[in-house]
């Protein structure tokens, strides 16, 4: 299926998440979620495709434990490593901003449970870069988006994300699913070093649109 991972070239445990290899770098979807038939785009929420199952009564909900971030790589044959301690920063800056939207309202707990919500996350669509030695939030990947669009080599790049999310309830059912890509706000030059800086705007938005998405389906004021 083209919407699922082929032959996967890279395959290592974390303990913030796993990484995985992509073998199409074309694909539209990483393949975590599986089905993706149901997505619609979310109305007034940029970049974001969606699916929330309504016959589903969310109001005992006030917890929400997060399964390990995976991060699915796109091959790069310039580089032949994954750095595990760089990509555990990645996944634990992801994880920290859906986490800090929760505050005063929900409790984030380890395990699961009845009134648990289950979140997966994964960050898609990036490739493993050579990262400097220095400073230290400089990131071992680099957005899909900045590969082959300037064949001069010169023109501007914008860090682009796009990740993929699905919310199970207390029994795995389905209660919501989402495919999220977006650009930051600013150009950064073509030899740019990307750190978290240019994607923690991004990641924010979508934890601020999961908290308002929550907070609609439990029927309770937004935050």
């Amino acid at each position: 299926m083209k919407t699922r991972l082929g032959a996967i070239a890279l395959s290592l445990a974390l303990a913030a998440g796993s990484v995985w290899a992509a073998d199409d770098a074309a694909s539209k979807y990483s393949g975590f979620l599986g089905d993706y038939s149901q997505l619609k785009p979310a109305p007034n929420r940029e970049g974001i495709m969606r699916f929330v199952n309504k016959s589903i009564d969310l109001r005992p909900y006030t917890k929400v434990t997060f399964d390990p971030v995976q991060i699915f790589l796109t091959p790069n044959p310039d580089y032949k490593g994954v750095q595990p301690d760089a990509l555990k920063r990645v996944t634990d800056n992801f994880l920290a901003s859906f986490k800090l939207a929760l505050q005063s309202g929900y409790e984030v707990v380890s395990a699961p449970g009845p009134d648990v919500l289950r979140v997966r996350l994964a960050i898609t669509g990036v490739q493993p870069a050579n990262p400097a030695l220095t400073p230290v939030d400089i990131l071992p990947i680099k957005a899909l988006f900045n590969i082959g669009r300037a064949a001069a080599g010169e023109a501007p790049k914008v860090a682009e994300m796009t990740a993929e999310m699905e919310v199970l309830d207390a029994n795995g059912n389905r209660v919501a699913a989402a495919v999220a890509n977006r650009k930051g706000d600013k150009n950064l030059d073509q030899a740019a070093e990307m750190s978290w800086n240019d994607l923690a705007p991004i990641v924010d938005y979508w934890a601020k649109i999961f908290r308002q998405g929550l907070d609609e389906a439990r029927g309770v004021a937004a935050k």
